[in-house]
């Protein structure tokens, strides 16, 4: 197996449009890497590229320590699975998953052990003889996969593959490629615009905006310690509850316990995550805590979890609050709740760069 190696990648279209701007990182070998961000943010662009589908106008991308920057994909010994499956309607599932070694010149029997091999895995060995129009979504992107496995490539290049599947099957099919990838060994890059399947997939996640990388690190680190307002924002669901503070009026109305902030004079962003926050019910005093009293304009009590929507004041900024158990809470009324000072982040309004506490 091999690593990929990013060292100043940026790509520019005609009429000087920068889709990409010096984007550097390494994914080790046998790695579970993945680009998230909102769409428009360049990570298919560069999934593209490091499959060689998209030219590169800046650095150098290395598969297993080969620049491949003038290398065809059917050179790079990569397999890509793609959103839509892009299987062949008038073959059958062998076939699909033969026909790239079959193009290779691979000798039947050798292709016949590959893709029994490949159909066992994925638990497809029922449906070899038929056509895809025959098959679930899941059943399609398995025949997908199993394409790719086939193959026995360097790395494995996953652009958006669930976008298509319903949110029951998605959550079936992360579990069954995170566990695929464990099983193979094969360094995976996967491109996705849901933080979730970036969460629970991803041993590295690179979080992009704007053809630029915002933050590197593991999941939870970066849910723990966002770089940014905009990582903040973006990892974790519901997303982080932001509250402006102002140098010059404080901390808003509505609010205690924040007056020691270190506000810049350019003004700052509290966040603090929707769980984080917790009913107070008056069991101890505020000591290191923040304690926020919000005007509940709705409850929705979804069984193991309540969510509480509310302003903060009479009319301060918008806040969610998820609460484990049930939780009753009338529309309209006042309810405090309060949110240890360690699991608070506070960033720079103007940069948007975490200031440290």
């Amino acid at each position: 197996m091999a690593g990929v190696l990013l060292n100043s990648v940026g790509k520019t279209y005609a009429g000087n449009i920068r889709a990409v701007s010096d984007i550097s990182f390494a994914v080790p070998d046998g790695g579970f890497c993945v680009l998230v961000g909102p769409s428009g943010c360049g990570k298919s662009t560069l999934l593209r590229m490091i499959a060689g589908l998209e030219t590169i106008t800046d650095g150098e991308i290395s598969i297993g320590g080969r620049v491949v920057n003038q290398v065809e994909p059917m050179h790079r010994d990569i397999a890509m699975v793609f959103q839509n499956y892009a299987l062949y309607p008038h073959m059958s599932v062998y076939d699909n998953m033969a026909y790239g070694l079959r193009n290779r010149k691979t000798p039947e029997p050798e292709i016949a052990t590959r893709v029994a091999e490949a159909a066992r895995i994925l638990e497809l060995e029922p449906f070899l003889k038929r056509r895809p129009k025959q098959l679930s979504g899941g059943q399609r992107q398995r025949v997908a996969m199993g394409r790719a496995i086939v193959r026995k490539p360097q790395v494995f290049l996953f652009d958006e593959p669930l976008s298509n599947l319903d949110a029951k099957l998605r959550g079936q099919m992360r579990v069954e490629i995170k566990t695929l990838q464990r099983q193979l060994g094969v360094t995976s890059v996967y491109v996705t615009h849901d933080q979730l399947e970036a969460m629970t997939l991803a041993d590295m996640l690179v979080v992009m905006n704007r053809g630029r990388i915002e933050q590197i690190g593991e999941p939870l680190y970066l849910y723990e310690n966002p770089a940014t307002i905009f990582v903040a924002g973006f990892i974790g669901a519901p997303p982080m509850n932001m509250i402006p503070l102002a140098p010059a009026t404080g901390v808003p109305a509505g609010i205690l316990g924040a007056e020691t902030l270190p506000v810049p004079p350019t003004g700052a962003i509290l966040g603090i995550r929707p769980e984080h926050l917790h009913l107070d019910r008056g069991e101890t005093a505020l000591g290191d805590r923040l304690r926020l009293e919000l005007k509940i304009d709705a409850v929705e009590a979804v069984g193991a979890e309540t969510y509480f929507y509310g302003h903060l004041g009479s009319t301060g900024p918008r806040l969610v609050v998820r609460e484990a158990g049930r939780g009753s809470a009338s529309p309209h009324g006042i309810r405090a709740f309060t949110a240890d000072r360690t699991q608070i982040h506070l960033f720079d309004k103007v940069s948007g760069n975490r200031i440290e506490l």
